[in-house]
């Protein structure tokens, strides 16, 4: 008689939560500085800003140690707190819309969990 090799329970592989998102107000911080030596593919940090006037899950988009920008208020909402219980985020450029010469007109992040 064969004896069958019961394997016990695996645990089923949960796959990361990814967002792609546009960072806000990017003509207001630093970015006239360093746009020229953003790329596709580079990474960004995340930062949290609990004492904004406007939004209590602020978070912002630094480059490089160069501020960059704002997460969206909806996005925040949900990244806000994964940074607040110490869970890395990580962001990475995904595209950039730019012109020679003019400043930058959208920046698409790929966040992940």
């Amino acid at each position: 008689m064969r004896k069958l090799n019961i394997i016990k329970h695996l645990q089923p592989s949960v796959p990361s939560l990814g967002i792609l998102t546009n960072v806000e107000q990017l003509a207001s911080f630093d970015m006239i500085y360093i746009y020229h030596h953003l790329s596709v593919g580079s990474f960004l940090e995340l930062k949290r800003e609990k004492n904004h006037f406007l939004d209590k899950n602020a978070v912002q988009v630094y480059f490089k140690g160069f501020k960059i920008g704002y997460l969206s208020q909806k996005i925040s909402s949900i990244v806000a707190p994964r940074l607040d219980k110490g869970i890395e985020v990580a962001a990475k450029i995904k595209s950039i819309d730019k012109l020679k010469y003019l400043p930058l007109k959208g920046l698409d992040v790929e966040l992940s969990f």
